[in-house]
Parts: C-alpha cells; structure tokens; sequence
C-alpha cells in the first residue's frame, strides 16, 4: 500500500500543485488530468492491457504531476511513459515501440510516423522513464480497490444482485481516476465509495451492517470520508468536459471519445444518482456510526 506521502487534502491538490505554483489554474489542470486519463484508458486498451496495468498508469500518472508541473512536462509523453512504465510494474510489459504507436495514432491520427522521430520519441520514453522513476522515489507499488470490492459483494450481496452490483461498483472505480481521489484516499477508502455507490445506483435500499456497526466500517472509512468520496465522484457526471485552447496538446476528441461513450451511463447515474433515494441516503450518513 502506498506510503501517506502519497496523500494530500483536496486543498493542497486545488492550490498549490506544481502545475499551480507555474500559473496554471485549476480548472485547466483539472481539465488535462481528464485529458491525460481519458487518453490512458484507451492507451490501455489498445494495447490490450488489463485493466489493472491502465489504472496503475494512471495513478504513476496523477502522483508525477504532484511533483512535477504539467506547463513545464508534456502530459502526453508523460502519460505514454507512464503506460510503458506500468505494463512492466504489472508483469504485463508491451515492447516501446508498440506504446510509442498506439500513442502516436491516437494523439495525431492519420499523421505517419516516420523512422527519425519514432527512434528519437523512442530514446525520449527511456529516459524519460528514468526521470518519473525518480520523480516518484522508485515507489512504484500500487494497490487498487478491484478485488477488495469484488470480495466485499461476493460476500455481502445476494446472489441475484451480484452481478449487477458488482459491475457498478467497478465502473465507479474506474472513473474515479479521472478524479484527484486517488492522490486523496487509499484504495480500501475508494472501494467502500464505489460499492456505495454500487448499491445506491442498483437501489439496494437494505445494506448489510455488523450490529451497531455501519458496513463500512470495515474499509477505515469515516461517515465524513465517505461522503466526500461520493460527492467528488457524482461532481464527474456534472462537469463541462470541452477542452480549452491551452490544454497541451490534447484536443476535444480525448474527452469526447469518453463522454459520447459513456453518455447513457451519465444521464442514468444522474436520473438515479440525484434523485431522492441518494440524497436520503447521503443523508443518512450524519446519523450512522463511524
């Protein structure tokens, strides 16, 4: 598990990030995380990584640009050496030349990549590897919520009800990073999230407790934590997702391959996510135990 070096408040992430420090606001560095993300997760794919291999590129990712600032680090090569650097932290290694092409058809399209440049993008990414290695302390174990949340509904959620859960707790996970949340709150903390928000979105109005005792309590999550992992996650539905000008070298097609995908997923979790069950639920949340 990652060390609480890793871990910030939301105030030290909005105000005084590196990438702050340089000028840049915080809508705009918000608006790359999403770009660098949305562009990883398709990265990933095709690359045909599993999904862990993407989520680990994707926080190596968010913790660089903790230290380092986006106005002074290409976010593109930075997130594509992220994604060569995760496949091997993740034993699913894929040679740099194939990272190297999926990247550059998916930043530049049609534009041909010719020998020159490939070989000296190719020099970039090894020693640019050498750099985010260092960048991070060479801390490059990361634990994510998949399993601990399958665990917990495989355990605590009727057969009937399983799948469906279970499938709406994950893809919680996934969008949470494209959130801050995983420079905030560890993995057991984000997982107690997502399956609350699993159950919320399948309307499983009866959650299972232990006595006195709240169901997530076995995640070392507050009442407090919990709520603000919910609202920051329900805060990604409800965002502008066009690209500014400045955003460095991404253009709309990196969110809008997100949003248009997932469009019907978004306006679901809002009709169910916003409506009244939730908002009681959350609710609820001030007067159940810690």
């Amino acid at each position: 598990m990652a060390e609480p070096r890793w871990y910030y408040t939301r105030e030290e992430i909005e105000k005084n990030s590196p990438s702050r420090l340089d000028g840049m606001n915080f809508k705009d560095e918000t608006i790359h995380r999403w770009c660098y993300t949305s562009f990883l997760q398709d990265l990933g794919h095709r690359l045909n990584h599993p999904q862990k291999s993407i989520a680990t590129a994707i926080v190596l990712c968010q913790r660089f640009f903790t230290r380092q600032s986006i106005a002074k680090n290409d976010p593109r090569m930075v997130a594509t050496i992220c994604m060569f650097l995760a496949g091997k932290v993740e034993g699913s290694p894929r040679p740099a030349g194939d990272v190297l092409f999926f990247s550059h058809r998916l930043l530049f399209n049609k534009d041909p990549l010719i020998d020159a440049k490939f070989e000296r993008l190719k020099a970039t990414v090894f020693t640019g590897e050498k750099l985010v290695m260092a960048t991070l302390g060479f801390d490059l174990d990361i634990e994510h919520p998949y399993k601990l949340v399958m665990d917990w509904v495989k355990r605590c959620v009727k057969a009937e009800d399983f799948r469906r859960v279970g499938q709406a707790a994950l893809n919680f996970v996934n969008n949470m990073l494209r959130t801050s949340l995983c420079l905030q709150f560890g993995p057991s903390q984000l997982g107690a999230g997502a399956i609350y928000l699993g159950l919320s979105l399948c309307k499983i109005k009866y959650l299972p407790c232990d006595g006195d005792k709240a169901w997530w309590v076995e995640f070392g999550i507050s009442k407090r934590q919990l709520k603000e992992i919910c609202d920051q996650t329900l805060d990604l539905y409800v965002q502008d997702f066009v690209v500014p000008a400045g955003a460095r070298g991404f253009t709309s097609r990196h969110l809008l391959c997100y949003t248009a995908a997932s469009c019907t997923q978004r306006l679901y979790c809002l009709c169910q996510l916003l409506d009244h069950t939730l908002q009681f639920q959350l609710l609820q949340l001030e007067s159940k135990n810690q």
